[in-house]
């Protein structure tokens, strides 16, 4: 397919059947040694601050149905395996703003995170291990997408030891195992000062989420810096 990184066509065609497919993903994330799983797990999340509403773009077809803001989380969409090329645009725009090509496997679930600020917000593509929890427990992993903010750790009260450590810009952690609680405070520590807490969050059994640094240290508005959370499965 030839793919023009300037501009692309609009259409109301969603990616790779959009329908089709996510059915498809969604039994199959149920198993995930299930060898009939033949396409690509793309979940999309905006974590560019002061960006604005956004289109994502895959293989000159817009992902999204409705605005893409700072924060959303689109869930998983189905894509063919391969090389794929990712871009963003402003919302109903058709001039890309930032532009990534991946190779996606079969079988795989990726996240695609829009990261960095106006004006050169780029595209940061990570592995998504959704293999289930031990019996009894969920996993988690950290994510530093805070621009301006050094190394982080990630942490909870009422435990010694940090959950994750000094992780740098756009580091992950691998996905650990954590026992389920109804509401965990979640920190996020710099130097082993606090910078930014998660109060009253639920984590439950047989589920995986990401937790990620959010915003800027320099602003106190809707896009300061602070922690977030997603439901991967």
């Amino acid at each position: 397919m030839k793919t023009n990184l300037k501009k692309f066509s609009t259409t109301t065609k969603i990616i790779c059947s959009l329908l089709l497919f996510t059915i498809f993903i969604s039994a199959c994330k149920k198993d995930w040694n299930n060898d009939a799983v033949t396409v690509a797990g793309i979940g999309f999340v905006h974590a560019s601050p002061g960006t604005g509403a956004l289109d994502f773009i895959v293989d000159n077809q817009k992902a999204n149905n409705k605005a893409f803001n700072y924060t959303n989380d689109l869930g998983y969409f189905g894509a063919y395996p391969g090389s794929r090329l990712f871009g963003i645009t402003k919302k109903d725009s058709t001039k890309f703003i930032s532009t990534a090509n991946v190779n996606l496997q079969s079988g795989l679930f990726y996240s695609a995170f829009v990261i960095d600020v106006l004006p050169t917000p780029k595209i940061l593509v990570v592995e998504d291990d959704l293999k289930a929890p031990e019996t009894g427990k969920a996993k988690i992993r950290f994510i530093n997408l805070s621009p301006d903010a050094a190394a982080l750790d990630l942490a909870v009260v009422g435990k010694d030891a940090a959950l994750v450590t000094a992780k740098a810009y756009k580091e992950a952690s691998p996905f650990i195992s954590i026992d389920p609680s109804a509401s965990y405070t979640f920190q996020i520590k710099e130097s082993n000062a606090v910078t930014a807490t998660l109060p009253d969050t639920k984590i439950e059994a047989g589920k995986i989420y990401t937790l990620w640094a959010k915003g800027l240290k320099s602003k106190t508005d809707s896009t300061k810096f602070g922690l977030s959370i997603l439901t991967n499965k």
